[in-house]
């Protein structure tokens, strides 16, 4: 398998930091956050993130999966149920938005729960990709529509390890 290096590591973290500060001034720093992390490819975003953001902002996690090898399977499988938000600011953190269904079916289920505030960040967005009306509130990188590996995207659970996003090369 070729992989190709599509966003080196010091790019990923100058937009970590350029996010941080987007999320920052939109949420503020009193109020308390749930920071809701999408298991199991989000958590290095998750991770950096946090590390940008003041202590109001407490992780959740939450497991949810919709792939199969390298294609959506397009229906959404919940592994846990969504911690209680009733009346809380929300950030859901994702790895990457592509189709949308996780972060719509996330944040509409958010939303009905009486979350006070919902938005999405994002590591990776793919351009011309979604299939559902969604729009995400943060996006730290873009790309074409390439199979992406590295940074807590994975083939078949391997290559999240890498410290970059790559992409493989059919």
């Amino acid at each position: 398998m070729n992989i190709k290096v599509l966003y080196t590591e010091a790019q990923i973290r100058r937009a970590v930091q350029t996010i941080a500060k987007q999320v920052l001034q939109y949420f503020g720093s009193q109020q308390p956050v749930m920071v809701l992390c999408l298991l199991n490819g989000a958590i290095w975003f998750a991770a950096d993130l946090l590390r940008n953001l003041p202590p109001n902002f407490e992780l959740q996690t939450i497991r949810l999966s919709s792939y199969r090898g390298t294609e959506s399977t397009g229906k959404l499988k919940w592994h846990n149920a969504l911690p209680d938000c009733a009346g809380k600011h929300v950030l859901v953190i994702d790895d990457v938005l592509d189709t949308g269904l996780t972060l719509k079916s996330v944040c509409d289920a958010l939303h009905a729960q009486g979350a006070a505030k919902v938005a999405a960040a994002v590591a990776i967005r793919k351009i011309g990709c979604c299939k559902v009306d969604y729009t995400v509130d943060f996006c730290a990188l873009q790309c074409q529509n390439l199979f992406l590996v590295g940074y807590g995207l994975d083939f078949n659970g391997k290559y999240r390890n890498l410290p970059y996003i790559g992409y493989i090369e059919s």
